[in-house]
């Protein structure tokens, strides 16, 4: 369910310095495992200490036109290796957006009906679910539950703290502004504990924000630290490259500025930092709205945005990139854009995630493998590729980029980010089967889960979703590291003890 609209258009490269191209010895990936019964489109993913992993997505809104709840979820036992066959959860309005999360032993998920989202959760490591709110659930988040939170809302993201404080952030419908609400309950208390508004306080950026269905706000899922500072991302265009964008025969400006509210206070007061402004190159030369952005955060507070699109000096460029912009001093002060990977390829539907250590960053996205550019190209052949890094602070950063299942097409044509509006513009690229995002977890042992749509036999016989698990190479645990930095103190240590020194650890 989406309010605004974007254009699928790419990617001009300014004249960054390409990273260093890591390559792989050998393949560190499971073949990604196709989840069964619910349908698929952009699926989110979350682990907990146990083992577990979960899934869920969106089944089409309003769900109960096809007799069923609005989100489909599955659970693994084993790490993400194989999960059960999926069930529906969720709301009979809901099926728009949805999102999973788990936080101190409950794992939560969110389905959208538009005028509201129904929020659910289970403390029986997703066995059970109840929607939320003080009294009990007789239908175990199976129909139209009381744990409705967020009115006239679009793309609800759930995000907690290290202390179990729970975020709902989302677009308004009709002003397009982001908003947050808090519950410091578990979700019992409706979301009404911090009803903090609008995370827009600085007015430069409110003008920038079109209160109409051509623009608005991209909203990203938010990022929370270990003091518990919250980070929300949002992207939007400007009323002066809407206007020009009319004038060029195009439905709407490019998503060009991008901006990151920080909370120290549980969400009582936002200070607003420009992340980039890409108006300052020419008009709509700079495109970050293909379609989702991505906010990370490694184990030293690092903050990474990952973004799709384009940054050049040509309108309306066909060619989509991805983006690398950082910050080590929690979201104050930038780094320009970075350009990741090749730029002979189109790049769309990003997942980010940081590791435990600094510098620790994993990027997923689908990207074409037949040598085309434009994602609005309709001969397109598209996989499912990732880039990880260990050194992302740096300022030429080395990744290693790997096809989760080399050589294999998950999705064959155009891909259109345009929301509701796919196929209503003439022109335009219409396929939207995908749906608009990808998603990255990481599990106990620091190695990565992605998760993505694809229909191998393309949209006509069913889009599934799927999953993959890195099996080599991992981050590992911040206990583990935090356990290795010590013993390696400990033998540097060791020579004013001992005679003779270099001993093996």
């Amino acid at each position: 369910m989406r309010r605004r609209i974007l254009i699928v258009i790419g990617a001009l490269a300014i004249a960054a310095l390409i990273p260093a191209v890591g390559r792989a010895s050998s393949h560190p990936f499971t073949t990604p495992f196709q989840l069964t019964g619910p349908n698929g489109g952009e699926p989110s993913i979350a682990t907990d200490p146990f083992g577990d992993v979960f899934v869920d997505g969106p089944q089409g809104i309003p769900a109960g036109a096809n007799d069923q709840a609005g989100t489909g979820f599955w659970v693994s036992r084993n790490d993400g290796t194989s999960f059960a066959k999926g069930r529906d959860l969720g709301s009979f309005l809901g099926g728009g957006d949805d999102d999973v999360i788990y936080s101190k032993g409950t794992v939560y998920i969110d389905d959208l009906e538009a005028v509201a989202s129904q929020v659910c959760k289970s403390t029986d490591r997703g066995n059970t679910f109840e929607s939320i709110g003080p009294t009990p659930d007789p239908d175990h988040c199976s129909h139209v539950g009381q744990g409705q939170v967020g009115p006239s809302d679009d793309r609800p993201w759930l995000t907690a703290d290290p202390k179990g404080t729970l975020y709902l952030t989302y677009h308004e419908f009709f002003s397009a502004q982001p908003l947050v609400f808090r519950s410091d309950n578990g979700g019992n208390d409706l979301f009404s504990a911090g009803p903090c508004g609008s995370i827009v306080t600085d007015p430069t950026i409110e003008a920038n924000i079109p209160q109409d269905v051509t623009g608005g706000t991209l909203v990203a899922r938010p990022a929370t630290d270990a003091a518990g500072n919250l980070y929300i991302l949002f992207a939007t265009t400007t009323q002066q490259q809407n206007a020009a964008a009319i004038s060029a025969g195009q439905p709407s400006g490019t998503f060009s500025q991008l901006y990151l509210a920080v909370s120290h206070d549980h969400c009582q007061s936002f200070t607003d930092y420009t992340v980039f402004d890409g108006s300052k190159l020419g008009t709509n030369t700079v495109q970050f709205g293909d379609i989702f952005n991505d906010l990370a955060i490694d184990g030293a507070g690092n903050l990474y945005v990952i973004g799709t699109g384009f940054v050049g000096n040509k309108p309306f460029a066909s060619t989509t990139n991805v983006y690398l912009l950082r910050s080590s001093d929690h979201g104050v002060k930038w780094t320009a854009p970075k350009l990741i990977g090749s730029a002979n390829a189109a790049h769309m539907l990003p997942a980010a995630t940081g590791g435990p250590r600094a510098g620790d960053l994993a990027i997923g996205y689908f990207e074409t493998i037949n040598g085309l550019t434009d994602p609005g190209n309709t001969k397109d052949k598209w996989t499912y590729a990732t880039a990880e890094s260990t050194n992302a602070t740096a300022a030429n950063p080395h990744f290693v980029y790997r096809q989760v299942n080399p050589g294999f097409v998950y999705h064959s044509g155009d891909i259109c980010n345009a929301g509701i509006l796919c196929g209503a513009v003439p022109g335009q690229p219409s396929d939207r089967s995908l749906l608009d995002f990808t998603s990255v977890a990481l599990d106990t042992h620091g190695c990565e889960l992605f998760t993505f749509a694809g229909n191998p036999q393309g949209d006509a016989k069913g889009t599934w979703n799927y999953v993959t698990r890195q099996l080599t190479g991992c981050f590992g645990s911040a206990k583990k590291h935090k356990k290795h930095h010590k013993k390696k103190k400990h033998h540097k240590a060791a020579p004013k003890h001992h005679k003779t020194g270099g001993e093996g650890g």
